[in-house]
């Protein structure tokens, strides 16, 4: 399984929420916006029957001075009393239809009033969910990250389960082979293994040409005789070398940090590094001690290049080296002139770039 592959598996859970919460706060956007639309256009409204409230006032003043005039001419000139009379009706009904007027722009400010504070009502409502949601996303963003590192802590653990089974296969490999020679050399130098092993390979040549089943059980039978007696006398005698593909190919990664310098994550535990730190070179460090050897001598790195330490419970590389400078290269680790496997220096995907910059150095 690749980084990718670890990292989707390891952070599907908090992609899902990450993406239920960037919807929530779109909604959310979208409520508040409306609110506060709706807000503008009743403030509006109430500005306009504002004004025709005042209006309305001047044209009541204003027609209440008259109908006072007019019911002075009436008592002043009783000869000019139908005259006056129907001014009197007529701006008696301006007065009545001014209040009216003035009622009806009243109603429409309350209204309004109430329209305002309602979508206030909202429009807070709006902004409280909107806080809320930006809220949860820089959590789920944190879970996200938390998830990108815990994948990564993963792929290194099964990275270095991976290099150490290569070393060990490589061991069995060398002392298999020490023992079909040595085995060989018996063969020849040992009369009694060397008839024994003569008449194990002519059964062999029987047993693969025989068609009778009863003779193939037969010569099986006396072809298992005569290996166990070859055991008992040579153990391992039949040990073959393993057929594993040479030469693995694995990724050592690396990310950039905030002044742009390479950072190189070792497959070694934290405590393979203590142990390697404070104590010689010895077999259960031999691991750990090849790669970072073999690393320096092949990427021909200088003490002024980096130090190798640990940042955050990861064995690294903390370089002084640019991007460019690292791009593409690769070196092979050895043991005892043996290549077990190469490494290729490569950059790890950008989520993970970004959550090991954003890294909280005190959790």
């Amino acid at each position: 399984m690749n980084i990718n592959e670890v990292l989707r598996s390891q952070t599907n859970s908090a992609r899902d929420r990450l993406r239920q919460l960037d919807e929530a706060i779109v909604r959310a956007e979208a409520e508040r916006n409306a609110a506060a639309e709706r807000v503008k256009r009743a403030t509006s409204e109430i500005t306009k029957h504002k004004t025709v409230e005042a209006e309305q006032k001047r044209s009541q003043s204003l027609a209440s001075d008259k109908v006072a005039e007019a019911e002075r001419v009436f008592e002043e000139l009783e000869r000019k009393r139908q005259e006056a009379l129907d001014t009197l009706a007529r701006l008696q009904e301006d007065l009545s239809n001014a209040g009216k007027a003035r009622r009806k722009a009243q109603s429409a400010i309350e209204y309004a009033i109430a329209e305002v504070r309602r979508e206030e009502t909202y429009r807070q409502s709006a902004e409280t969910k909107l806080v809320g949601a930006r809220s949860d996303h820089q959590d789920a963003k944190k879970i996200l990250r938390h998830a990108l590192l815990q994948g990564l802590a993963c792929h290194l653990e099964q990275q270095n389960d991976f290099i150490r089974s290569a070393f060990s296969t490589q061991e069995q490999k060398a002392n298999a082979a020490r023992a079909a020679e040595a085995f060989r050399k018996t063969r020849h130098n040992e009369p009694k293994i060397g008839k024994l092993c003569d008449e194990r390979d002519e059964l062999r040549k029987l047993l693969s040409s025989a068609m009778v089943p009863g003779v193939k059980a037969m010569l099986q039978e006396s072809l298992n005789k005569i290996e166990q007696e070859i055991v008992k006398l040579f153990p391992g005698a039949f040990d073959m070398v393993g057929n594993e593909s040479d030469n693995p190919i694995e990724e050592l990664l690396f990310y950039c940090d905030k002044e742009a310098k390479a950072v190189f994550l070792l497959p070694i535990t934290p405590k393979e590094w203590i142990t390697l730190a404070d104590t010689p070179a010895n077999e259960g460090t031999k691991t750990s001690a090849c790669i970072i050897w073999n690393m320096i001598q092949e990427l021909g790195l200088r003490p002024e290049d980096g130090d190798f330490t640990m940042i955050k419970e990861r064995t690294v590389f903390a370089s002084q080296l640019d991007l460019e400078t690292v791009a593409s290269q690769n070196f092979s680790v050895k043991c005892d002139s043996t290549v077990i496997m190469r490494f290729v220096l490569t950059p790890v995907p950008s989520e993970l770039q970004e959550a090991l910059t954003d890294e909280d150095p005190n959790d």
